[in-house]
């Protein structure tokens, strides 16, 4: 394709279909992610019965490896594609190709060659990585899939991937290849990645072609985009590290659990803040309908993730042992401040975090990262011996804040936007709510059955106070969730995807 012009999946899109595909993205993704969610844990039992944990860790070895070579390979250059008014070119597609696929089949020859002198871990290692060069063939349908909201193209790419790699390592495994067809697994789904890509979009299949020339102005945008996600994966890690030395193993324990449990909210959240920057990227021209969308994404967000984070929180103390046994009950103590640093910290970055991405300032992002960090270890790290697993959840709470109020500085700079006031009634509300709920699971004896009257004490609690203090939010939401089930349901989505 030459230069400049547009790909089939790139359409202009007019401001009706554009609210569609987006609404429908939300719904699409997210249930996505718990359906990948669920299949990954069930998979997951069934190779761990099979295996010793000795394997496993050195699974996670290499998937760590995995994970590193994804960051670098990336760079962040089909964010800056993603962002970009005017549609790739061919070129430009080709040039991304040639320089991924390069790094990572780099990657994969130096983890081959240091794999010989190191024995079995390396290889394994060094198998999973051989993975990304079929990885890096998806990006350019990828960036066309994301560019358009096609997301049910992308999640036929995902659940295809998920259901080979889960039938391909419990099917090896269980023919006694052990940590080998794990390794080879992660082959396998990259492979079946690539080959659906370019069914789903075969404007996807490009020619790789090194020239630098064309992706050095994605570079500055890329870094900075990349770097946000490091940030992130590299907090996680060091708050880890500091919770086993400060508080010990059993506090880790804890934490790793009460985490688990934040996965479901936080796949919401990802279901949103994934839409919400190709979506911001098509308006971000037009400043009005930015505004308008910026304010009713923290309006909306604030509502429907109070429902959520409010019944988890109000649970916690009877859904933790009932669900996984006494020995965890204080992992519960986590719970309650992540959930309230959720609800500030994302509820804020959903609206504003994909329009800072769109104007091109991945800088305040960043800046937003690394400061959310320094604040939890700051919080979480003096309080750890006192408090407990405990000090995490306050980590995360005070993080959440500090979050909000970067970002939404930057953004109130740019658009005439409220950030603070719609988080107000649904925090206040969500506290009070979920309080109750805390009492009633606890006093309950801690049981999964004092845990649900608990969490729907909570969620109908936060219903009422919400439905006193704005009525027409609350339907606007329910409204909004609704017309997401219909928009991915449609008969229109279904010829898209």
């Amino acid at each position: 394709m030459g230069a400049g012009r547009g790909h089939g999946e790139d359409e202009v899109l007019t401001g009706s279909e554009l609210k569609r595909r987006a609404k429908a993205g939300v719904f699409v993704v997210s249930t996505r992610g718990l359906v990948i969610l669920l299949l990954g844990f069930a998979g997951n039992v069934v190779v761990a019965r099979l295996l010793e944990p000795r394997d496993l860790g050195v699974v996670a070895v290499g998937m760590s490896f995995v994970l590193f070579a994804g960051l670098v390979s990336d760079g962040g250059l089909g964010a800056g594609l993603i962002r970009r008014e005017q549609p790739p070119s061919g070129e430009e597609l080709g040039a991304l190709s040639a320089l991924q696929l390069g790094l990572t089949l780099a990657m994969t020859a130096l983890a081959a060659a240091v794999a010989v002198p190191l024995g079995r871990v390396a290889w394994v290692t060094a198998v999973m990585v051989a993975s990304m060069p079929f990885v890096a063939l998806q990006f350019p349908g990828r960036i066309l899939l994301e560019r358009a909201l096609l997301y049910r193209r992308l999640v036929v790419v995902e659940m295809s991937q998920v259901l080979c790699y889960q039938a391909w390592a419990i099917g090896t495994v269980a023919a006694g290849f052990g940590v080998w067809g794990l390794a080879t697994a992660t082959v396998v789904r990259a492979l079946v990645g690539a080959v659906v890509m370019g069914c789903v979009c075969p404007d996807g299949l490009v020619r790789p072609r090194p020239r630098l020339r064309l992706i050095r102005p994605l570079v500055g945008f890329g870094l900075r985009f990349q770097a946000v996600n490091a940030t992130w994966l590299l907090r996680d890690q060091l708050l880890n590290v500091c919770v086993a030395a400060v508080g010990g193993v059993a506090q880790l324990g804890l934490w790793a659990l009460a985490k688990r449990l934040m996965e479901v909210p936080y796949l919401i959240l990802q279901s949103l803040w994934r839409v919400s920057f190709p979506t911001m990227s098509r308006l971000v021209s037009d400043r009005d309908r930015s505004t308008r969308l910026v304010q009713q994404a923290v309006e909306i967000t604030s509502v429907g993730m109070g429902f959520v984070l409010t019944a988890l929180a109000g649970s916690a103390p009877g859904l933790v042992p009932g669900l996984f046994g006494p020995q965890w009950r204080d992992a519960a103590a986590a719970v309650p401040g992540a959930c309230l640093g959720l609800a500030v910290g994302g509820s804020v970055s959903v609206a504003a975090q994909g329009y800072l991405y769109a104007l091109g300032d991945a800088r305040t992002v960043l800046r937003a990262g690394l400061l959310q960090a320094v604040t939890w270890f700051a919080v979480t790290v003096p309080l750890l011996v006192p408090l407990g697993v405990a000090s995490v959840g306050l980590g995360w709470c005070a993080a959440g804040v500090v979050e909000a109020l970067v970002i939404g500085r930057a953004t109130t700079r740019s658009i005439p936007v409220r950030l603070a006031r719609p988080l107000i009634a649904p925090v206040l509300a969500g506290v009070g709510a979920a309080a109750v709920g805390w009492a009633v699971s606890a006093r309950g004896g801690g049981t999964l059955w004092s845990g649900l009257a608990g969490g729907g004490c909570s969620a109908a609690l936060f219903a009422v106070a919400m439905t006193v203090a704005d009525r027409h939010l609350v339907r606007r939401t329910c409204a909004f969730a609704a017309s997401s089930v219909r928009a991915a349901l449609s008969h229109r989505a279904a010829e898209e995807g």
